[in-house]
């Protein structure tokens, strides 16, 4: 059954027939107008609803859009952290690449350079690569360009910038061992300094477990999709340095699945200064923006669809170094 096109005004009908507040009725005429609709309401107002629908006693518009503009709030700070993860990560892949193939600069165009039990996986990403190649190669406004035309070839170092999160993650992933152990050592640094106490081995099948995911979360936040509700389609490889000093279950395989554990897992891929930021931050959205502005449900309710414990914005705030 086809659905039908609804006025500004038929949506509002809709929502005040099915018990939602609107106290200001232009205010909420110009936010579905500047929003959509569908984004909107089919996106944030379940917490806010009852059985059939209904929405209950005392929820207000206001509330539904706030929910949303958290929601962006919280996308925005996560993928911010997410960017620096990947900068690491890029850095240490291309250094320890490069530092295995020394006599061939373009070795990452090579299947015998990775490991053979992803050899789908190696055609696609060889062929990937050289369409990155191919595609900046023509124009003079790119290192690519520049390499290619002085040298007659690209270094991993410089094609490495040119990759997305996803190709990044994949090149790890059908790395040999060698190289994957190489750049957990590097992010084992980043764990002790988000926990001095930690002193053991960072397996490069959990690193690696860890990277899908947060690759996962980052498309959420940059193509703005809805993050509550959201979780992981592979559970994390349980790890218990960082998994028990978070409460996070061995058993529990949607917690490992959850933006909270994806989140707690970003400690091992940026320093402890941008760690602590996102941290506090998203600390500061819960209680600024839910505690002020969420009122006819518990905010408990929001926390614990992020998979975050009960009144988690509650705790201290991580302390910020500033940046050597």
């Amino acid at each position: 059954m086809q659905k039908e096109f609804k006025t500004i005004e038929e949506q509002i009908q809709i929502l005040k027939s099915r018990g939602l507040l609107i106290p200001n009725l232009d205010k909420a005429k110009k936010y579905l107008l500047s929003n959509n609709y569908y984004n909107i309401i089919n996106g944030y107002s379940k917490p806010f609803l009852e059985r059939h629908n209904v929405y209950l006693e005392n929820a207000t518009f206001d509330e539904v859009s706030h929910l949303y503009f958290f929601d962006k709030e919280c996308k925005q700070t996560l993928f911010q952290a997410i960017l620096d993860a990947e900068h690491h990560l890029k850095s240490s892949f291309a250094y320890h690449f490069a530092e295995m193939h020394q006599n061939n600069t373009e070795a990452y165009l090579d299947v015998n350079s990775y490991n053979h039990e992803y050899s789908l996986d190696i055609a696609y990403i060889i062929t990937k690569l050289k369409k990155v190649i191919d595609k900046n190669k023509r124009f003079n406004n790119n290192s690519i360009y520049h390499y290619y035309h002085n040298y007659g070839e690209i270094p991993i170092w410089v094609l490495i910038d040119f990759l997305d999160f996803g190709t990044l993650f994949n090149l790890i992933k059908i790395s040999p061992i060698q190289l994957q152990n190489k750049i957990a050592r590097d992010m084992t640094e980043f764990i002790q300094k988000n926990n001095p106490n930690f002193s053991e081995h960072f397996p490069p099948a959990v690193m690696v477990s860890f990277i899908k995911n947060i690759h996962e979360l980052r498309n959420i936040c940059a193509h703005n999709k809805r993050l509550i509700y959201f979780k992981c389609r592979s559970a994390e490889k349980y790890f218990a340095p960082i998994h028990d000093k978070y409460g996070i279950s061995r058993t529990d395989q949607r917690e490992l699945k959850s933006v909270y554990t994806t989140f707690v897992s970003l400690q091992c891929f940026i320093s402890d200064t941008e760690f602590s930021k996102l941290n506090n931050t998203l600390r500061q959205r819960m209680r600024k923006i839910l505690k002020n502005h969420i009122t006819s449900i518990n905010i408990n309710n929001i926390v614990e669809l992020l998979g975050f414990p009960n009144n988690w914005y509650e705790l201290s705030s991580l302390p910020q170094h500033a940046i050597d």
